[in-house]
């Protein structure tokens, strides 16, 4: 995988994500989604990385997070666990660069939208994950959603927006937030 020469933070991100799970044998797949994989992105875009577990290894990945961790200087983290399905980090980094690493069980119902890059495949598990339907758009994505703890990514997501000149974006979130509160 290479990204754009400007993007090499979101690259060593990408590659630290990768090295921190693909050795653990119930990791079956990484998948890279979202500006990044469709060879976009700008300084700012996170990391959005799906990790497909199976026999509910997504329960035990705190180790995998760690070691992800372990370099990082974390301005922001909040996590949430579905214990049957599915635990999830976001984080913010303190040179603005962020990612969302999305551990999925195999017994989930995942569908992988396009564009993504497979990083990953052990099992070939990949092509049978993919939909065709569009991937979520932001203007779809819910606000609140993870409650306070949520509330700082919420925001930051907006600032990006915004830095981007998506303001009525940025408005249309800020208002679905107020409605939340």
């Amino acid at each position: 995988m290479k990204l754009k020469p400007e993007l090499f933070l979101q690259e060593n991100i990408i590659q630290s994500a990768c090295k921190a799970f693909e050795s653990e044998d119930d990791v079956i797949a990484i998948i890279l989604i979202g500006s990044l994989a469709k060879g976009g992105g700008d300084r700012i875009s996170d990391a959005d990385l799906l990790i497909i577990t199976k026999n509910k290894y997504h329960n035990q990945v705190e180790s995998c997070y760690k070691k992800f961790e372990a370099d990082k200087d974390i301005v922001y983290c909040f996590d949430a666990l579905d214990e049957d399905q599915w635990y999830t980090k976001k984080y913010l980094f303190h040179d603005f660069t962020s990612a969302e690493i999305h551990c999925f069980d195999t017994s989930y119902d995942i569908k992988i939208h396009n564009p993504y890059l497979v990083l990953l495949d052990k099992e070939n598990i990949v092509p049978s994950l993919v939909c065709d339907e569009p991937a979520p758009k932001h203007e779809d994505f819910p606000a609140y959603y993870f409650g306070d703890k949520g509330l700082i990514w919420d925001v930051f997501e907006c600032v990006k927006w915004l830095s981007r000149g998506k303001n009525d974006l940025a408005k249309h979130h800020i208002k679905k937030l107020a409605k939340e509160f």
